[in-house]
């Protein structure tokens, strides 16, 4: 299985519920359920027929198949390429091993089996818990280029910081890092932990030789500040992303699991809609536990503006969002603050543009 191929599934679940939702979930995703077993012996006969199909396989079972035992399902572990196992609510266990509880959600079920796909040796129910908080991840993703992802999450963080949230700004897109640029700082990266920048604000850069330890350095950074704010990047191809084990995709499908809050930001022009359009086109097919809201940057002024709200609200409500807002082009007060390499409440604090963010930053902390 390639980096960034989707999974190919083999279910061995008896309970028909519960194999209809494993196997529905997933497939729902595009993963390609090839074969749903419904006893060991059948089982045992498509994986000897189907030795290469299966050697890239990920096998899903859980402990009430007939037939099956602890010894019979370990002698599989060479004809596949994964074994997922579940066990089943008034199900004796027996002697299997690492089982999980079947998840009773299609997100938790997506967010475990993609763990797998990521990290094969690891085999703890740990891939797909989260910690207990009281602080709020907000992950901001963009739809397309140059949608003011950055200058949104830059000031978005000091406007919590001026509310006196301990808030914490990452720089999360290894593609194009622009927080260190925006505000002409240097080895924001050498820090082993983060820099502070300002009375509640600090600044920390996940990078390739980092991203290795980033569970711990997020579980120190949740329990130091009040919220996180994550400048992810663009997110098209998001859904091959969370199964990339490339260390490049390890924040963004962070984000996609444990975060409150992924905000899509798109541009408001016709080339921005059509990239939403496409990020929309995704994310239907695509589950994840972070709640989803869209914000609509550099929106028209006038009938031009309605007419871009309009458009923006058609294309967005279908996925539900906990949040829509559209923020009105004002390059100039835009331009000042990157001239001065600073936030807007700094080069002017009465700017509409600023405002908004102001607003949108109480909004997140309610």
């Amino acid at each position: 299985m390639s980096e960034l191929e989707m999974p190919t599934v083999i279910t061995a679940i008896a309970n028909p519920e519960a194999e209809g939702f494993v196997a529905g979930t997933l497939y729902a995703q595009g993963w390609n359920v090839v074969f749903r077993a419904i006893d060991w012996g059948s089982l045992q006969s498509y994986l000897t027929a189907n030795s290469a199909i299966s050697a890239n396989a990920l096998l899903i079972y859980a402990t009430d198949l007939p037939g099956a035992s602890k010894q019979l399902v370990d002698g599989l572990q060479s004809s596949v390429r994964q074994v997922i196992g579940f066990s089943i609510p008034n199900i004796s266990d027996g002697d299997y091993m690492s089982l999980h509880p079947l998840p009773a959600v299609g997100t938790d079920l997506i967010s475990l089996v993609r763990g797998f796909v990521r990290a094969p040796m690891v085999r703890t129910g740990a891939l797909t818990q989260r910690r207990p908080r009281t602080s709020k991840v907000v992950a901001l993703g963009s739809a397309g280029s140059y949608t003011g992802c950055t200058t949104i999450a830059l000031n978005l963080a000091m406007e919590l910081s001026l509310q006196e949230k301990s808030t914490l700004l990452i720089e999360a897109n290894f593609r194009a890092p622009s927080i260190s640029p925006l505000l002409s700082m240097r080895n924001i990266s050498e820090a082993s932990s983060w820099k502070s920048i300002a009375p509640h604000l600090a600044v920390s850069e996940i990078t390739q030789s980092s991203a290795d330890q980033l569970d711990n350095f997020m579980n120190k950074a949740i329990d130091a500040f009040d919220v996180i704010v994550l400048d992810i990047g663009s997110i098209s191809g998001l859904s091959n992303r969370l199964t990339d084990r490339r260390w490049t995709s390890q924040v963004t499908t962070w984000c996609c699991d444990q975060a409150d809050e992924l905000m899509i930001t798109s541009r408001a022009d016709h080339l921005g809609h059509y990239r939403l359009g496409q990020v929309i086109e995704l994310m239907q097919q695509t589950s994840i536990r972070a709640h989803i809201s869209f914000t609509q940057n550099m929106k028209s002024s006038g009938k031009r503006g309605e007419n871009e709200m309009a458009r923006f609200l058609s294309a967005t409500t279908a996925l539900k969002p906990i949040r829509i807002r559209s923020l009105k082009e004002e390059s100039r007060s835009v331009k000042a603050a990157e001239d001065e390499h600073a936030t807007l409440v700094e080069t002017n604090e009465r700017s509409n543009l600023r405002k908004a963010i102001a607003e949108l930053a109480r909004e997140i902390t309610l």
